[in-house]
């Protein structure tokens, strides 16, 4: 580009020059002519002409400006020629333009509909102030599970000055709201007063909790999601300072938040303050909050973990069972957003990169018409060229037929990109953050219009830089028709690009397919069909007493067994794969304590309740009805547990051991006596080993305990028609529990199956979406090799016919373009084993049952792949060996 500034710039100056010497010369000669001398005349020319040098440098600048626009407006007039030529060329070859278009729509569409989703989950920063300085916060124990944080804990890490504000929220909970006749219940929160004051967010409506507030007996106030608030109240403002009826005692509503507070993870449609009480200080075993704060200014998350590791030592102090161990407990601070996007970060980039593979396999695809279509089109550009069109002429004009084509595409891949976001919530987790949030926005629009821009260059660059070099008396000679070898070599390099990257896609999707098909055969230790799980809620102002709250719930069980088709009721306070937990530290009890211990999952159930989830038991007996508060604490545990606390006995000698929890030995946790052992369960997941569990009696909860849970149970009920849909029990367990108590509702029901599905919903968008990618670069794979057999066999048609009428056979002809067409195939198969073996190592997260570089998967693939080349070669070797020799040898 300077270059050509530079001549032109070069050309002005000595246009101008010679025209301004021109003119001193004839004034010159004029006034010679009058009688001066040429030296005098030359000076009073020089005179009259004024500063030389001004005039130079204006006539130069108007010269260039006048060169500037008509360089524009003859590139502005012969690009709308090109794009008018290159609508038209498009236009006479319906065939290659829809094949084309359909090509990029499908990479440029796949690929925006992924940016979308990436950018709404991943890059798109939290809509709050400052949000890099929110964390959340998890102490722990070395190589065991977080807990969460104690009351204690929290009233401690208040008082630390490197956190502006610290907050903890008790989450996933449910209210029973009265609007009406009839109770609803809606998701709940409790949390502290600076909750609010953590994310920096200002009600749209009213204000947030203070702390006089947050307290114990301290008033009813609520605060309103902008979802709940639209979806429920219509979005009228009058409902700010409304009473309502929350768990049966009046709330004043005294805010409503903005709809950017909807994102949040365990967003609730309602808060409550927390309002811990007074003998909350001491529940140094209580793991039931979630921690967060904000970071002073200036502060790094090494620092603030250092001084949290300080209080938090202080809070262990409290305990003796953990001032033995304090340098095994450490404070984990993580980013918010990090927290919230999770592992969908790594899995979005991935699917990102495996729709990039598409992008490429598309172009290259495209690449390769748009080769056989310049070979095609050599006579035409051979007789521009002899008529004076230059190399630079032609290669713009093709390659403004590639970014016509491309920006066609593209227009195509938005559609494309429109359905998969649409259909992209529907395969995926709910616990996807701002996923829904993902649309064609304007930063969507440019990033296609960019993918758009780029896949011409790259499809489109290389066809035009070989069909803008015609050899001129060859291609008229021959009419347009030539051996074409670099071409060849060139599409059969495309080729096998193409099929080395369909190879690792497919890789990656075998992989997924197999550890799914593994996650699948995982025996989950219970029987979820047929059972379905319903949550209750009871509220504290009609059930302030453990007593009531256990005298309702047998009656809500023993009511349920009475439903026709009903064959078994139980109760427990979690349903297994519902993501939801409640756990104790445990350690051997009575004459067989030790200092072994362990975080154990801890169950209320009810008698029945293995029966009913089908949890086969290995020795003892189940949990029974006599098994009341007033009688000796019994446990039921499964195996783990046992070989944890005590290694080598068999399970059956652990009968008639005990068991109590740590680090405190309250009467209100007390030892309880193992009656039974089950078989271990996965509870959390599928893919995870079976945590160590202990399933107690409801009827033995202490009072102190029921709030804890929210005074909440899981009414499970199987169906004796196994093939029967468990969401039919529904009803009728409605009208049992208005029957017991006209103003409790269901808090959420759903079917065992149901949780256990939801469990590998990650699983499955995986392998969905990596399938649906592969399944599509195998049909442009084949479609590709398809084009370059057919397109060789054409331009061989020559070649073939004198080699029938020398003698080969028809086998002799299928051989040879199988073999021509299986070369750069074998090529790809090479190259993507090996591309293979490094990007499938990125998956080895996701993966189960399964190594990232299986060699059974491996084989599969490569055979699948060999077989679809040898198909999509299949039809042009058919052809080409049926080619009569007296037509082959008379064509020109």
């Amino acid at each position: 580009m300077k270059l050509i500034k530079r001549f032109v710039r070069g050309a002005i100056k000595e246009e101008v020059d010679s025209e301004l010497a021109f003119h001193i010369d004839m004034t010159v000669r004029d006034l010679v002519a009058r009688g001066m001398s040429e030296q005098q005349a030359r000076a009073e020319a020089q005179r009259r002409f004024g500063d030389a040098t001004t005039v130079t440098a204006e006539c130069r600048r108007f010269g260039e400006e006048r060169d500037r626009v008509a360089r524009r407006t003859e590139y502005l007039t012969e690009l709308r020629q090109d794009v008018a030529f290159a609508v038209r060329q498009l236009v006479k070859t319906p065939g290659f333009t829809i094949v084309s278009v359909l090509t990029l729509a499908l990479g440029i569409g796949a690929t925006a509909a992924m940016f979308s989703a990436l950018d709404a989950v991943v890059l798109r920063s939290l809509p709050f102030p400052n949000a890099s300085r929110i964390v959340d916060i998890h102490p722990h124990q070395a190589g065991r599970r977080n807990l969460g944080l104690t009351p204690p804990e929290y009233l401690a890490f208040r008082n630390i000055k490197e956190l502006e504000y610290v907050a903890v929220a008790r989450l996933g909970g449910g209210a029973a709201l009265q609007i009406g006749d009839l109770p609803e219940m809606v998701d709940a929160a409790a949390v502290s007063a600076d909750y609010f004051a953590v994310f920096g967010v200002r009600p749209e409506f009213g204000r947030t909790f203070t702390r006089d507030e947050d307290v114990e007996g301290g008033p009813g106030v609520a605060i309103l999601s902008h979802r709940f608030w639209m979806s429920r109240f219509n979005g009228d403002p009058a409902v700010l300072n409304r009473v309502l009826q929350i768990d049966g005692k009046p709330h004043t509503v005294i805010g409503i938040m903005p709809a950017s507070f909807d994102f949040l993870k365990g967003s609730a449609n309602i808060w409550e303050p927390l309002a811990l009480a007074p003998a909350a200080a001491t529940q140094y075993g209580a793991h039931y909050l979630e921690g967060y704060a904000r970071l002073r200014a200036g502060v790094s998350q090494a620092v603030a973990s250092a001084a949290l590791l300080s209080a938090e030592h202080a809070v262990a102090a409290q305990i003796p069972e953990r001032t033995q161990s304090l340098s095994a407990y450490e404070i984990q601070i993580r980013s918010f957003s990090d927290d919230l996007v999770h592992d969908y970060r790594a899995l979005l980039f991935i699917l990102v990169g495996a729709v990039g593979f598409v992008l490429l396999i598309a172009c290259g695809n495209v690449a390769n018409l748009l080769l056989a279509r310049g070979m095609s089109r050599a006579r035409e550009l051979a007789i521009r060229a002899a008529l004076g069109a230059g190399r630079g002429r032609l290669f713009r004009q093709l390659l403004t037929e590639s970014l016509v084509l491309s920006l066609v595409g593209a227009a195509a891949g938005l559609f494309v990109a429109f359905i998969l976001l649409r259909a992209l919530p529907h395969i995926s987790p709910d616990d996807v953050p701002r996923l829904e949030r993902a649309h064609i926005d304007l930063r969507v629009l440019g990033m296609t219009l960019l993918l758009g821009i780029a896949s011409s260059v790259i499809f489109g660059l290389v066809p035009a830089l070989r069909a803008a070099r015609p050899q001129l008396q060859q291609t008229l000679r021959e009419g347009g028709r030539g051996s074409g070898s670099a071409r060849d070599r060139l599409r059969a390099i495309l080729v096998g690009a193409q099929v080395a990257l369909t190879l690792a896609l497919l890789v990656g999707a075998g992989l997924l397919i197999r550890s799914a098909w593994s996650i699948q055969h995982v025996d989950p230790g219970f029987d979820p069909h047929g059972v379905l799980a319903a949550r209750i809620v009871l509220p504290e102002v009609h059930y302030a007493s453990g007593d009531a709250v256990v005298r309702t719930y047998t009656t809500i069980r023993d009511e349920a067994a009475r439903i026709p088709g009903v064959q078994s009721v139980a109760l427990t306070s979690v349903v297994p794969m519902s993501n939801s937990t409640m756990r104790s530290s445990v350690a051997p009890g009575g004459a067989g304590k030790s200092d072994s211990r362990e975080d154990a999952n801890l169950r209320l159930v009810s008698d029945g309740y293995f029966s009913t989830m089908r949890i086969p038991m290995i020795a003892g007996r189940d949990i029974s009805r006599d098994d009341l508060a007033d009688g000796v604490p019994v446990a039921v545990v499964n195996e783990v547990i046992i070989h944890t606390l005590w290694p080598g006995i068999d399970v059956r000698d652990a009968i008639g051991r005990r068991i109590g929890a740590v680090p405190t030995r309250r009467k209100d946790l007390p030892e309880w006596e193992i009656v039974g052992v089950t078989k271990d369960l996965h509870e959390a997941a599928l893919t995870q080993t079976p945590d160590p569990e202990m399933y107690v009696p409801y009827q033995q909860t202490a009072d102190a305990f029921w709030p804890f849970l929210g005074r909440s149970l899981v009414v499970v009920a199987r169906l004796a028609d196994e093939h029967a849909a468990p969401e039919t029990l529904v009803r009728p367990l409605q009208r049992v529990i208005a029957h017991v108590d006209p103003s409790l509702p269901i808090a959420d029901s759903k079917s065992v199956e149901g949780y256990l599905s939801d469990s590998v919903a990650t699983a499955r968008m995986n392998t969905i979406l990596l399938s649906l990618l592969g399944g599509i670069a195998l049909v442009l794979a084949m479609v590709g090799i398809f084009g370059v057999v057919a397109y060789f066999v054409r331009q061989r048609t020559y070649e073939i016919g004198v080699r029938l009428a020398l003698g080969a056979t028809p086998s002799d002809v299928w051989r040879f373009v199988v073999r021509r067409g299986m070369a750069p195939v074998v090529g790809g198969m090479v190259a993507g084993i090996g591309l293979s073996l490094a990007t499938s190592a990125l998956l080895r997260g996701q993966l189960f049952g399964v190594t990232a570089h299986d060699p059974a998967t491996l084989g599969v693939v490569a055979s699948l792949m060999a077989a679809v080349a040898l198909l999509a070669i299949y039809v042009p070797a058919r052809r080409a060996a049926r080619v009569p020799p007296a037509i082959a040898l008379t064509s020109t």
